[in-house]
């Protein structure tokens, strides 16, 4: 779809929440979603800082260089936003990098927040302590297939 040449960063610090609802409360400001493959990885900001201490400054490094997918709508990102519904977080922290990661902007133009999918279940959001799962991911793969979106981009 497009290239991103200046990719907005997503900062962060601060205790993690075990609540899943957390996330579709976070996501509710969102008037756009960009969908990239590849996932991303989480960097102290200052790489002499420890990045799982929650007073150290973070920032999410978004991988895929081009957006496979976007929206705009809003009965659409609200589909989105319920196809993302977690249950179940815990404290495991996954080394890869993930299949995707979807951006959300709020009706400025700012990045609010990153979700990272591990598919075919697996969602990571910033501010959890670790991995959830997706209450439905049927939903998920409906909303990516309707939107002609694969692992291997398009």
């Amino acid at each position: 779809m497009t290239k991103k040449n200046e990719r907005a960063v997503l900062e962060f610090s601060g205790a993690s929440t075990w609540d899943a609802d957390e996330l579709g409360l976070s996501l509710a400001r969102a008037a756009r979603a960009d969908v990239t493959l590849g996932g991303y990885l989480i960097y102290a900001c200052d790489p002499t800082d420890d990045v799982l201490d929650d007073h150290t400054l973070k920032y999410v490094k978004v991988l895929g260089a081009e957006v496979v997918g976007s929206t705009r709508d809003p009965a659409d990102l609200a589909a989105l936003m319920d196809a993302l519904a977690a249950r179940d977080v815990t404290d495991f922290l996954c080394m890869c990098t993930g299949d995707l990661a979807i951006e959300f902007f709020d009706a400025t133009g700012t990045l609010t927040d990153v979700v990272r999918v591990d598919l075919p279940s697996g969602i990571e959001w910033p501010r959890w302590p670790g991995r959830a799962s997706l209450v439905d991911a049927g939903k998920l793969h409906a909303w990516l297939q309707a939107h002609s979106i694969s692992r291997s981009g398009h």
